[in-house]
Parts: structure tokens; sequence; C-alpha cells
């Protein structure tokens, strides 16, 4: 088995960070890559994410997986003592990986769910200092200034022609809560029928969290979608974060479905 690096960025990622694997006959076994970046957003105690991916032959993983277990080391080294994860995401029945990175020392302790929740009935309250209103989009400016502040909180970007698409449902609504001008809390809302209202994404400053400003937002929200007959809403959440999960329950939401799962290992 060889390793070698692409000669030039592979799909925008530096070649060093990406390993090409072929056999003795220089015919290629498959391929992987590392991602590292700082969340201190959303894990703030452990902001370190380093993602890994690995697609290849059986015979070719372990060499692979060594490749780039040892490059997620280079780039650790440049944040001495920060906590975080080196993690991969598989899908929820893929459970010839997910063998594959147990054996290999990965915890298999996240995972991406898929909750449903009832249109809460609670009225919903303005925090104090607080404005509600919708969040401004009518300009692609306006647009992409908003995907910058939602991107800065979710582990995989949203992209502007998603955002486009939404804009289009029935269902869609941007709201935030505003304090002198400046965003507060803010969230996605979209769908295309009563049954499949979805929130995509929602986050609230750090210096705002706790003092129940996401459940304020998804109550106000909750009223918009009661007028169009709204039945449920439906949200993925990582079940590593304890801000989300008790946010879903604390809203009546149920588990449906897991959607991926993440296997990590913790750097400390």
């Amino acid at each position: 088995m060889r390793l070698s690096h692409p000669t030039a960025p592979y799909q925008g990622i530096p070649p060093q960070d990406v390993f090409f694997v072929a056999n003795d006959r220089y015919v290629q076994m498959g391929l992987g890559f590392v991602i590292p970046t700082m969340n201190t957003e959303m894990y703030p105690d452990k902001p370190l994410e380093i993602y890994l991916y690995i697609e290849a032959q059986p015979s070719a993983r372990d060499l692979l997986l060594g490749a780039l277990l040892g490059r997620a080391e280079q780039m650790r080294a440049r944040f001495p003592g920060v906590p975080g994860r080196i993690y991969t995401e598989l899908a929820s029945g893929d459970w010839e990986m997910l063998n594959f990175y147990s054996r290999n020392g990965f915890m298999n302790a996240d995972a991406q769910e898929e909750y449903v929740m009832p249109v809460p009935l609670s009225p919903p309250q303005t925090p104090m200092g607080c404005q509600l209103a919708s969040v401004p989009l009518s300009s692609v400016q306006e647009q992409h200034a908003f995907l910058q502040r939602v991107n800065a909180y979710r582990m995989t970007p949203i992209n502007h022609d998603f955002l486009t698409l939404q804009m289009q449902q029935p269902y869609f609504m941007a709201l935030g809560f505003y304090r002198g001008g400046q965003p507060v809390s803010e969230m996605i809302m979209t769908g295309g029928s009563p049954q499949s209202a979805a929130l995509v994404t929602l986050y609230t400053r750090a210096e705002y969290r706790r003092k129940g400003i996401a459940r304020a937002l998804i109550l106000s929200a909750a009223n918009l979608l009661r007028e169009r007959e709204a039945q449920q809403i439906v949200t993925q959440i990582y079940s590593r974060s304890q801000a989300q999960m008790g946010l879903v329950k604390a809203l009546g939401g149920t588990r449906r479905r897991i959607v991926t799962i993440l296997p990590s290992i913790d750097i400390r």
C-alpha cells in the first residue's frame, strides 16, 4: 500500500490534509481527509473539532486512519491545552464503519437525532429589553450577513442556495430578538406543509443564554405557526449538546429517529 497527497487542493481542502491510498500496482483503494475547526460557540468547553473522513476499501482503511490521526495530532499541536475531539460522521445504519472506528478506539458518544414537538400552546413573552422582529433578508447582503451569524453556531454551515430555496416555502420564517438593534437570538423555521414545519437552526449569543430566550423565540414562532394551522415542529439536534437536548424535551419533544452517528476520540 502507498500513501500520497494530491498536487492541488481537493474540494477546497489543503493537499497536506488529504491522503490517497493505492496498492502496489498503483490502483487507488480510497481516500481520506481531515478538517480542523474551532467551535467556540457551540461547544465552548471543548472547542477544537477535527473532522475525519474515510472512503476506502477495507484493506486500506487502517493505513488511511493511521495517516489521518497522525495529521490530526499535528493540527492538535497548534492548539496546546485546548480540549476537543477528533470525530467522524456515519449514517445511522452503517454498522461496518461504526465497528471499524470502535475497534480503533472511537467512542459512540454523540449522534444527530430528529425530534418531533407539538406546536407549543404557551403564550409567547418577549424578554425584557428585547424586540421581536423578522430577520431583514430583503437584499443578498442581508442574507449573507444572517448566514454568517447563524453559521458561527453550527457544525455544518447553511449555504445561500439553501436559504434561498427555503425562503420560497409557505412555512418559512426567520425571526429574532434584538436589543439596541443588535441580534440576541435568531432562528429559521421552514416547511411545505402543516405536518412538516421544521426548526432548521436557532442560536442565542453566549451572554444571553440560560435566560429562557431561545424558548421564548420558539414560542413566538409557534404562535405564528398556529395561525397557519401547523400541527408539529420537526428539528434535529446533537445528543452531545445538553442545551439542545434540554430545550426540545422542555417543549415536549420526542425522538423520532437517529439521523447520523458521530464516533469520536476526546482531545484533552
